[in-house]
């Protein structure tokens, strides 16, 4: 499981965080006076603005990959966020909102801390599900020449897995960062899967797209997806050289996205 519905799972547990928060700050709070913010209100600020420092933290970072696709930067879906940095703006900016309201200091830090706490207990155990039930299938498949291919490949090196297909918008726009990063790192073996199509049509979209990309394999009764537990395209899986499986990402990547991944493979 790597979302509920069409939202990742991530954001989720952002949201739940959220409202635990403000929970146990409502729950602590003390007597309104006149002129006081509430504590949810004072929550949702140290949550959103710590979100955008995260964010524009992983963009400067990044700088070179959005420089070529500026317009990447509003593409927050690719769940490029500095989670140290986040914490660090947020609770910034709360030392400084509680200076003039010293009675809301401990009902806003309970809060926090029990929000912190219940995402980074989520997100940890959800990573820790998934490593435990998702693993490289052991499946042959046909590569584009017609010869048998097993998914898992020899072993001992990282694996980057993308299930896509032609006519889904989202993976024919990635589809050109992916043949980037193939060509920059040789060490990972980057294996696409087209999902529910046959060779024609495969060979077809490359041609007309002008993608040059190593590894291409048909599966045209969608087996990886069933095996993998995917139920949305593009759907991307990070496996390390262990065969363990270190990120999944629902939806499309941008360049920098796809890069920070790579580089936690290494």
């Amino acid at each position: 499981m790597s979302s509920v519905g069409p939202v990742p799972l991530g954001v989720v547990w952002v949201m739940l965080g959220g409202l635990l928060a403000v929970a146990v700050a409502r729950g602590l709070r003390p007597p309104l006076q006149e002129g006081q913010p509430s504590t949810g209100a004072l929550l949702l600020d140290m949550l959103l603005l710590g979100l955008l420092g995260g964010r524009v933290g992983f963009v400067m970072l990044h700088w070179r990959d959005y420089l070529a696709d500026p317009w990447a930067v509003l593409r927050v879906g690719d769940g490029g966020f500095l989670p140290w940095l986040a914490l660090l703006v947020g609770i910034g900016w709360g030392l400084w909102r509680l200076q003039r309201w010293p009675a809301l200091r401990r009902p806003v830090w309970a809060g926090t801390v029990a929000g912190v706490l219940c995402w980074a207990a989520l997100s940890l155990g959800t990573a820790q599900l998934q490593q435990s039930r998702i693993a490289l299938p052991a499946l042959t498949l046909q590569s584009l020449q017609g010869q048998p291919v097993t998914l898992a490949g020899q072993g001992g090196q990282a694996v980057v897995v993308n299930l896509w297909a032609s006519w889904c918008g989202p993976c024919r726009r990635e589809m050109p960062i992916f043949a980037g990063a193939q060509l920059r790192e040789p060490a990972v073996r980057f294996v696409f899967v087209n999902q529910g199509e046959g060779m024609q049509e495969v060979q077809q979209f490359l041609a007309g797209e002008r993608l040059s990309l190593r590894n291409v394999l048909l599966d045209p009764d969608s087996l990886t997806s069933e095996r993998l537990q995917v139920h949305a395209y593009p759907t991307t899986l990070f496996f390390d050289s262990s065969g363990r499986l270190q990120d999944l990402h629902m939806g499309e990547l941008s360049a920098a996205g796809l890069q920070a991944r790579l580089d936690a493979l290494r």
